[in-house]
């Protein structure tokens, strides 16, 4: 079996895993009693967690192995869903889970895309990526309605424990790549120097729409459909319709020569923009089956543009660059959002409104990139 193979296996089964709950973290905060600016604090705190703890978390993985980091990683998500058993509306309370869920990310990213980028080809570039996202996909289209199904039955305590051991087995084929351990020094100034100013920007803008996408289901929730199920549905729509479509464009993508960034940012912001205006549960589901389309394809392109430029520096020191960047632009927007204290709908319309100022400032592509765009 092909190391792309075995990590897919990893992907699939850990997106799985990873889906059965985390979609579900703002709607049982908020079940909880916490209002919007708590749940924007709880992801402050995460987002400053991972910007602090991802240089310690990859000299840990350098000492004793990526493969070892990615052990505590689940353990970790283990403890913090049945932590969320024992929550209350404590804002002690709060801080604990935001820090420990920073913790988790931090060691999970970092050491899911050390393999990832350590066995990506660069002439399949696109065709890897797309791969990687077709088997999380995959993972992930009956993940959340378990879970809702799991949570509501039988609790955290027996989710939390379905959990651990799942995470655990989707590391056996990830222990069977044999990557080369980098011991070298971690040097991310050059990166950060030469790292162009229009993928600055653009990264910073995809950050708003992270928001939107993270906070969607908490508005369904809220105003649409007050069940569980029904936000598991639509992530089950949104995996239905994206996954022969991500196919269909890496291919074209290879072939034209093409990213087709600018359609897809243009189609998913016309998209979310008509998802804000609707009132209909029914009509609701058909627009997030558009959405799909675009959403992952827009995911594979992005991904794929951040990998490719990773060809001009180590595989470690840009991860941690990029991880960084991620979590430090976070940071930022929401320390904007709790200053001028605004609503979730703003939010959702700030970030889609971001996806069209991106089609005017685009990525600048690496080595591997293509060298014509669209």
């Amino acid at each position: 079996m092909t190391n792309l193979k075995k990590y897919n296996i990893f992907i699939t089964i850990t997106t799985f895993t990873k889906l059965m709950i985390e979609v579900f973290i703002p709607l049982l905060l908020f079940n909880i009693g916490f209002n919007l600016n708590e749940i924007l604090v709880f992801y402050l705190i995460e987002f400053i967690t991972i910007f602090l703890f991802n240089i310690p978390a990859t000299y840990i993985g350098q000492k004793i192995s990526f493969k070892k980091l990615m052990i505590i990683s689940s353990i970790l998500f283990s403890l913090i869903y049945l932590y969320i058993n024992y929550m209350t509306n404590n804002i002690i309370k709060l801080v604990i889970l935001s820090v420990l869920n920073g913790l988790y990310l931090s060691t999970y990213w970092i050491g899911r895309h050390i393999y990832g980028i350590s066995i990506i080809k660069e002439k399949k570039a696109t065709d890897n990526v797309s791969t990687y996202m077709i088997f999380g996909i995959i993972g992930s289209l009956p993940a959340s309605y378990i879970g809702a199904f799991i949570l509501e039955k039988y609790g955290y305590i027996v989710l939390s424990i379905i959990i651990l051991f799942l995470s655990l087995i989707s590391l056996l084929p990830l222990f069977k790549i044999k990557i080369i351990e980098q011991k070298n020094k971690i040097n991310i100034k050059k990166i950060i120097t030469n790292f162009p100013r229009q993928n600055y920007l653009f990264l910073f803008f995809d950050q708003l729409k992270f928001f939107t996408i993270l906070l969607f289901p908490l508005y369904i929730y809220i105003n649409i459909k007050s069940e569980f199920k029904y936000i598991a549905i639509t992530n089950i729509i949104i995996g239905l319709s994206s996954i022969l479509y991500i196919f269909y464009l890496a291919k074209k993508m290879d072939k034209n020569k093409k990213d087709y960034l600018k359609p897809m940012l243009i189609i998913m912001f016309i998209t979310l923009l008509i998802k804000l205006n609707v009132n209909s549960s029914a009509i609701m589901l058909l627009i997030i089956f558009i959405e799909g389309i675009s959403k992952t394809a827009l995911d594979t392109i992005i991904l794929r543009n951040t990998y490719s430029y990773k060809t001009n520096y180590d595989n470690i020191s840009y991860i941690l660059f990029i991880e960084l960047l991620y979590s430090l632009f976070r940071f930022i927007i929401i320390i904007v959002y709790l200053i001028i204290g605004i609503n979730l709908k703003t939010i959702l319309y700030i970030g889609t409104f971001s996806l069209f100022i991106n089609t005017l400032i685009g990525f600048k592509q690496g080595k591997s990139g293509y060298k014509t765009n669209c």
